[in-house]
């Protein structure tokens, strides 16, 4: 095993890793960061391009447009996918499914400049975009490394994802201002070809001990049609109760997006703007708006996420973002101001693209492969826009037939947030079940003892524990490093560990006597520790 390089033990702030794990880990950041960071480019563009030409009412039916589409997108996808899996390098279809977005953003490009008005065609779009691309990368990563590996590394390339999110968000508004919709969208477009350029070059770098097993990932990708998908799910009570989160989430989701947007229409409506000013409203609005939230989902990702799993598990994890729904759209309907709604959608978008997303692929790890690629491939494209079609009809009837206000749609939503807490517990105490159940783990080994050492007063003296101190048998695990005095209590100050280098340094005062009695700990991943002791004595 070699050492952590500095780009490593950079990364190794956020997650566990092991050598040689950092290039591929890098690059399939970059590849995540450019696709966010373009599609929250074009997520920007749409508000403006769709409401120039309808309503929020006419962007609701759109979304619902979508998941119709989907019903005929989604066998030919899978088509595709078991086609392209067919092949030795796992890249293939990732890169095919890049390169038609491409083909698609040039259209849209030609048809904008030449004043067609694209802007509930691109909305469906975009929709469909996001489904299948951002799946198809996440299918193509987890391909590459074994279950142990991706655990650890998929929170770090989600962060980077996040990170994209929020810069792509957040500069959209005044590049546009400078550049006009057709130079972000070429800039979007430039950014699609950074993965497509990318993805050969990760494979071949990622470590034999990281790597899914030749052959076996790509296989078990392999959907076989889209009605074996609808069998596991419905065979599978817990395949059918993450459907119903994700139908439950999506709708949720989808109706508070039209009740920001009946908002935002309202204030633009009430500010009496020319074409060009609304216009310009609304893309500010919602540049800052979507900036907002992808930031704060970024710093979730990054520094929450796995302190709540490390407190809670998933299974706590999964009842935040009911709650904040709750207590989101109560708010709302309290004060049913701009301000809170947007507040409160912030709040809602923040811990549903963080927290709320890593979690949900989290419940498939206890599962057979099948269940893992198949049931999810489903599950992630059919059912996700299911929830549309439902906001679409919910939608439709509250406003053209039951002329309900929009402070039914907070109480409606208020209601499915109280559903989704119950789906939530469920799911939890079952997910629970499975990982003990199928996926066992075992804690790490100590290979040696560590001799006792004698240092001298009044001088620095480094100690390292080489690299082989502790070895985990879980193929894929990677291990952190802390020490502490005795039972578990703070090293005194004069004594400084680096975990990442395993290396102690002792710079004891001139008048410090006696001896130290040091723990030192290895943990995997899930949490289960090794431990080695040895004393230090001063002279």
């Amino acid at each position: 095993m070699t050492q952590l390089t500095a780009f490593e033990r950079f990364l190794s702030l956020f997650t566990n890793l092991r050598p040689r794990e950092g290039y591929s880990a890098g690059l399939l950041c970059l590849q995540a960061f450019c696709l966010m960071f373009s599609y929250y480019q074009l997520k920007v563009l749409r508000e403006p391009l769709v409401l120039a030409d309808g309503s929020a009412l006419v962007k609701n039916y759109a979304t619902g447009a979508q998941a119709l589409i989907l019903l005929i997108v989604v066998p030919l996808f899978a088509r595709a996918y078991l086609a392209a899996s067919r092949q030795e390098e796992r890249f293939h279809l990732f890169r095919r499914v890049m390169l038609f977005f491409v083909a698609n953003l040039l259209l849209f490009m030609a048809a904008y400049g030449s004043g067609v008005a694209i802007g509930v065609a691109f909305y469906i779009w975009l929709g469909i975009f996001s489904v299948m691309a951002l799946a198809t990368f996440w299918a193509y990563a987890a391909d590459l490394y074994n279950p142990r590996s991706g655990q650890r590394l998929f929170p770090l390339i989600a962060a980077a994802a996040a990170l994209g999110a929020f810069i792509g968000s957040g500069v959209t508004a005044p590049i546009d201002t400078v550049v006009g919709h057709l130079g972000v969208m070429l800039m979007a477009t430039a950014l699609l070809l950074v993965p497509v350029w990318l993805c050969p070059r990760v494979e071949g770098h990622i470590p034999a001990g990281s790597r899914a097993p030749n052959g076996d990932g790509a296989n078990a990708a392999q959907p076989s049609n889209l009605f074996r998908g609808f069998a596991l799910v419905m065979q599978s009570p817990y395949l059918l109760r993450i459907a119903l989160l994700v139908i439950l989430l999506n709708l949720i989701n989808t109706n508070g997006d039209f009740i920001l947007t009946s908002f935002v229409e309202n204030q633009a409506n009430t500010m009496a703007l020319d074409a060009e000013s609304r216009d310009r409203f609304i893309t500010d609005f919602f540049g800052g708006y979507i900036a907002l939230y992808t930031l704060l989902s970024f710093l979730i990702q990054l520094f929450l996420v796995s302190r709540v799993y490390d407190a809670i598990g998933v299974r706590g994890a999964l009842l935040i973002l009911p709650i904040v729904m709750i207590l989101g759209y109560a708010a709302m309907a309290l004060f049913p101001l701009l301000w809170v709604v947007r507040a409160a959608l912030t709040a809602e978008n923040s811990f549903a693209y963080s927290l709320e997303s890593t979690t949900r692929h989290a419940l498939f790890l206890p599962l057979q492969r099948e269940e893992k690629y198949v049931g999810k491939h489903t599950i992630d494209t059919f059912f996700f826009r299911l929830g549309d079609i439902l906001s679409t009809a919910t939608v439709y009837t509250a406003r053209e037939v039951l002329r309900l206000s929009i402070g039914a749609f907070i109480g409606i939503n208020i209601l499915l947030a109280l559903i989704l807490l119950v789906v939530s517990i469920g799911i939890g105490q079952r997910h629970s079940g499975a990982m003990r159940k199928n996926l066992g783990n075992l804690p790490p080994v100590p290979t040696r003892k560590i001799d006792d050492l004698q240092i001298p007063v009044g001088e620095l003296t480094r100690y390292s524990l080489g690299e082989h101190l502790f070895e985990d048998p879980d193929e894929g695990d990677a291990l952190s490093y802390a020490a502490y005095l005795g039972e578990r209590k703070q090293l005194p100050r004069w004594v400084r560990f680096d975990a990442l280098r395993r290396e102690f340094r002792f710079e004891p005062p001139a008048h410090t006597r006696g001896e130290l009695d040091i723990l030192v700990i290895a943990r995997d991943f899930q949490g289960l520790e090794a431990t080695v002791r040895f004393r230090v004595q001063l002279h």
